[in-house]
């Protein structure tokens, strides 16, 4: 079958791709292809800055979100056992919120319901990608599904397949890889006291702690460290497991009542050496990894995911188009360094860093223009912004 677009994977940014395809005048025949026949159990929770829930309310899928969805009031970072501390609140800014926090699992099941009651999208799933065939003008794909083997062409094939991507393996794309040797421990906190909607940041002597807001009295729980730490945190029972997260995040939040199921992933950065190959593009994960440490990787995506959705409008054919497609934006730069850097920063033991580090979070704490531009930046809101990435009174 011929589509105009085809996107392999359909997790939070192939998905969202595809909603966002469907607001476009142009009426792109445009396919889904998943691995997956339903969605699998998500563990991970999202922090949303304010430029991705305009974007998902521009999409029309917030209504869906809202029962999960607990906006964040005030961002606090820390140094266990240091002086010093950075604070950015959204009423300092002029802001509503900073953001939002949201399972995985919502976002995703919100996407699929928005998916499946679309006319211009056709979802095929489960379904393994096998081989892939790049001709000047169009490309053409060969897929395993419950059917059996079906093959499809289209004038553009995008990747969103994740960090494993197949679609990055078979154009035979090289990336460059840096291991943290590190991973990250997700859990969610009952609490026995209100968050008051505040985003916790604390850095320890081995990676950090991120208590963030949920709906209720629970908070996200992201404890990012060496795998062998977490490794060891894993063995703990629930209560030894409890002690040692209150006994090295603090009592900012009050007393932790308990913990839920614990989930671990690997961290990396891994870039690919290029994101685009004739008619063949790679967004997401399939494109680049970041460190969790600054929540940039998702936000990161859709404002890739809303940038192009602009750049096709603009096109008269989407033939060849990808070879004047600008990759490697300012807000990617911000993204990538703001990540890595401070995965860096707080990591290293130096003495003029241990002087530093208080410092730069006190100066960064009592000065509000640099709040303003840090944030505007971090919203996706540096150099060109996404259409959709505008409240509807901008």
């Amino acid at each position: 079958m011929k589509f105009d677009i085809i996107i392999i994977g359909g997790g939070m940014v192939g998905a969202t791709l595809a909603c966002a395809l469907t607001l476009s005048k142009k009426s792109w025949r445009v396919a889904l292809v998943d691995a997956a026949e339903e969605k699998k159990e998500d563990a991970r929770l999202i922090a949303l800055n304010e430029g991705s829930c305009c974007f998902l309310k521009n999409l029309g899928i917030w209504p869906l979100l809202i029962p999960y969805a607990a906006p964040i009031q005030q961002i606090h970072v820390s140094h266990r056992g240091h002086f010093g501390i950075a604070r950015i609140t959204a009423h300092e800014l002029g802001l509503t919120t900073l953001g939002h926090v949201i399972p995985a699992s919502s976002i995703n099941a919100a996407l699929f319901t928005t998916l499946k009651n679309s006319k211009n999208i056709t979802l095929i799933r489960p379904a393994t990608l096998n081989t892939i065939m790049q001709n000047p003008d169009t490309v053409a794909i060969s897929i395993d599904t419950a059917q059996g083997k079906q093959e499809h062409t289209a004038d553009i094939l995008i990747g969103a397949d994740g960090h494993r991507s197949t679609v990055r393996e078979l154009i035979e794309m090289p990336t460059h890889t840096i291991d943290y040797q590190q991973s990250a421990l997700v859990t969610v906190t009952e609490l026995a006291r209100p968050h008051h909607y505040i985003a916790y940041e604390r850095f320890q002597e081995k990676g950090a702690i991120a208590m963030l807001p949920l709906i209720g009295m629970h908070a996200a729980t992201i404890w990012t460290a060496p795998r062998d730490y977490i490794t060891d945190l894993m063995q703990l029972n629930n209560e030894e497991f409890l002690h040692q997260l209150q006994q090295q995040f603090g009592y900012r939040l009050g007393r932790m009542q308990k913990t839920g199921k614990r989930t671990v992933y690997p961290l990396q950065m891994q870039q690919a050496h290029q994101q685009k190959k004739q008619n063949v593009l790679l967004i997401g994960n399939a494109a680049r990894t970041l460190h969790p440490i600054a929540a940039q990787g998702l936000n990161l995506a859709l404002y890739e995911v809303a940038t192009l959705l602009d750049y096709f409008s603009t096109q008269t054919s989407l033939k060849r188009c990808l070879e004047n497609l600008p990759v490697h934006s300012l807000q990617h730069k911000f993204s990538q360094s703001l990540s890595h850097s401070l995965t860096e920063l707080f990591s290293k033991k130096v003495f003029p860093l241990n002087i530093a580090r208080p410092m730069g979070l006190v100066g960064f704490d009592q000065c509000i223009p640099l709040k303003r531009k840090f944030t505007h930046y971090a919203m996706g809101k540096s150099g060109h912004t996404p259409s959709l990435f505008l409240n509807k009174t901008e």
